[in-house]
């Protein structure tokens, strides 16, 4: 069975906690590996500033070695594996087996119920935590990483990286894509926008281990919030 493009809206509001954007576009329409020694004695041994912590923690899914990982969104979990731009993500969303791969720099191929669909029917999206690495390391230098504590005694480390509002107009774009131009949000829209990451990391060993974000939105009817989270 072809799931038409216009038939592939039933599954945007599950997906689009992967892709970031469901709470954005609902507004506009109603108005575990392990790395190398070296890596994670890096991390232990930084006594510079905290950006070159971040920047060490980044180095680790930024790699070119194949990683695997879990994303983790509302109630749904998928399972991927990634090097670079090429990945491969899948899991089930609705009752709808999903596939979604990039090989060989070819376009974002999406699949459901092993139908190939139109993959310009849905907007862009950062699928892998390698993605979100390199988006961080792009604004790393105009943030002051917030250092948290574990409270749920994992023995983790953390940093907390707000993205500066002027970076979110770009990062709608980025995510957005043709099909959903940026200037068809009101300013009210991108002005009540905040994004936030959260890195988490063995304090024994250094190793990341799960990279969280939190997109939140002012509305006419209140904050909205979409969450995701990678583990690594």
């Amino acid at each position: 069975m072809y799931i038409r493009p216009k038939m592939l809206w039933w599954l945007i509001p599950i997906l689009l906690g992967l892709f970031l954007l469901g709470v954005v576009l609902g507004t506009v329409s109603r108005s575990a590996n392990t790395g190398s020694t070296n890596t994670a004695s890096a991390v232990r041994q930084t006594t510079g500033t905290e950006q070159t912590t971040v920047a060490e923690l980044l180095k680790q899914i930024t790699r070119d070695e194949e990683r695997s990982f879990l994303v983790y969104m509302q109630d749904q979990t998928l399972h991927g594996r990634y090097q670079n731009e090429q990945f491969q993500l899948a899991g089930e969303i609705g009752g709808h087996q999903l596939e979604i791969a990039r090989r060989d720099g070819q376009a974002v191929s999406v699949r459901i119920d092993g139908q190939i669909q139109d993959h310009a029917a849905l907007p862009y999206a950062m699928f892998t935590p390698y993605e979100h690495a390199v988006l961080l390391k792009g604004v790393l230098q105009s943030v002051s990483p917030e250092r948290l504590e574990d409270t749920a005694g994992q023995g983790w480390s953390g940093y907390r990286i707000a993205v500066p509002s002027e970076k979110v107009s770009s990062l709608l774009s980025m995510w957005l894509g043709p099909s959903f131009p940026i200037h068809d949000l009101t300013s009210n829209v991108t002005n009540g926008m905040k994004v936030n990451y959260q890195l988490w990391y063995e304090s024994t060993t250094g190793q990341l281990r799960q990279l969280e974000l939190d997109l939140q939105i002012q509305t006419a009817v209140g904050v909205k919030r979409d969450q995701l989270r990678f583990r690594l």
